[in-house]
């Protein structure tokens, strides 16, 4: 059977995505990844389309009624022929519409601003945990007491201490250690402080270079943590069917998550004033990972935001035929061959990167440069300014002490 010369073909505009313009002439154009995609099945199976909307913003769910809305209900109300704009295969739908072969497979993930940089005043703490600090702490205290058992009280107790204290941190030690003995018992000590030294070195050198970074949302668990905290909030597409699937999930975590989007609605739209009117400082947006993609493009800000490696779910995306359609046999081996010579992905790559082109400023060529300021250094400027601070009472009560001494012994 032929393959019909009209289509009519429900469709979400969305930026990026799906965006219908008019030319000059009158004729429709369209441009975005899947309005590309219909453009690519027309000529192929040389048919003309005529675009329809429907009048809710939805992809498709069932109503108190029992009456299928949005793009599926068109479909099932047999005013559209099929229907493309993202949308997923579910098994509830299959009892309305039919679905040709899928022409992607995407993950549902979400989008979340990059963690800032930590800046307080014990950065000179953090190369090392507290149980390693306690594990130091406890070594120098023992191994002055077992030098002082084994020299039989040759040197003090806290003078020992003090000059194992100041090998630590690379001083020089005030000890005669040419006896056999003495150098059996310090030269354990000298390793353990060469070790320790470097690696506190290294890591305090490289936390200065590259700061340290807070901590930020990796998964599903975290941010479902995050916004029951209130320390960040998570959007969804408006008539997404990805908060249903939340909200049904047996996790709880997941199942809060769905509720907290529903009850709040949280909700934003697909357009070029919709994403940039957003907010994104701890906010998290959920959608398909390609989505979250145009939505960098269209924030511009590649840097800053970043797609989690976890995945809710992986949907297959499909058009949804209507169930009397003549020729879905002809339209799934076009869909089917586009799909395994990678057709869709590279539109897809192409998309992606013109949005990336379009939102770089090409005269404004400008080397960032990493600098060291005064915030990655304070700890360290404080430590300085209280050991000068110790050292320097610490000359003081000498020097009173040797006056003291001095005059009584000239009494």
């Amino acid at each position: 059977m032929k393959f019909p010369s009209k289509i009519s073909v429900a469709v979400l505009p969305s930026k990026h995505m799906f965006e219908i313009n008019s030319s000059n002439d009158g004729k429709v154009e369209l441009s975005g990844v899947e309005g590309k995609f219909l453009n690519l099945i027309s000529s192929i199976l040389k048919f003309k389309y005529q675009l329809a909307i429907p009048p809710y913003r939805d992809w498709g769910r069932l109503d108190e009624n029992g009456s299928w809305t949005g793009l599926i209900g068109m479909v099932h109300r047999n005013e559209v022929d099929f229907a493309l704009s993202t949308v997923t295969i579910s098994e509830d739908r299959m009892e309305a519409v039919d679905f040709t072969t899928p022409y992607t497979i995407e993950d549902v993930t979400f989008l979340v601003e990059k963690p800032g940089i930590v800046y307080n005043g014990i950065n000179i703490f953090q190369p090392f945990d507290l149980f390693s600090w306690l594990c130091v702490l406890l070594v120098l205290i023992i191994s002055p007491g077992v030098c002082y058992v084994f020299l039989n009280s040759k040197y003090s107790y806290i003078k020992l201490f003090l000059n194992f204290s100041g090998s630590l941190l690379r001083q020089p030690v005030n000890i005669n250690a040419n006896s056999l003995k003495m150098k059996l018992l310090f030269s354990p000590w000298c390793f353990f402080t060469l070790v320790v030294s470097c690696v506190y070195s290294s890591i305090i050198f490289s936390y200065m270079t590259l700061p340290l970074h807070q901590k930020g949302i990796r998964n599903f668990r975290e941010l479902s943590e995050a916004v029951r905290s209130g320390s960040h909030k998570c959007l969804a597409e408006k008539g997404t069917t990805i908060t249903k699937y939340l909200i049904s999930d047996n996790t709880e975590y997941l199942k809060f998550l769905g509720e907290s989007i529903e009850n709040n609605q949280r909700f934003f739209y697909m357009s070029d004033i919709g994403i940039k009117k957003l907010n994104l400082r701890n906010t998290a947006i959920l959608n398909v990972r390609f989505k979250l993609e145009m939505i960098i493009g269209l924030v511009g800000d590649v840097n800053s935001l970043r797609i989690s490696k976890d995945v809710f779910a992986s949907w297959k995306l499909a058009l949804a035929v209507r169930k009397d359609f003549c020729c879905k046999n002809r339209l799934n081996k076009v869909i089917s061959r586009m799909w395994n010579s990678g057709l869709f992905n590279k539109i897809k790559s192409d998309e992606w990167f013109h949005l990336l082109l379009s939102g770089s400023k090409s005269d404004e060529v400008e080397k960032i440069r990493q600098k060291i300021n005064i915030n990655d250094i304070q700890s360290v400027l404080i430590a300085l300014c209280v050991g000068y601070i110790l050292s320097s009472f610490i000359c003081i009560g000498e020097i009173i002490f040797f006056q003291m001494k001095q005059n009584w012994f000239s009494i």
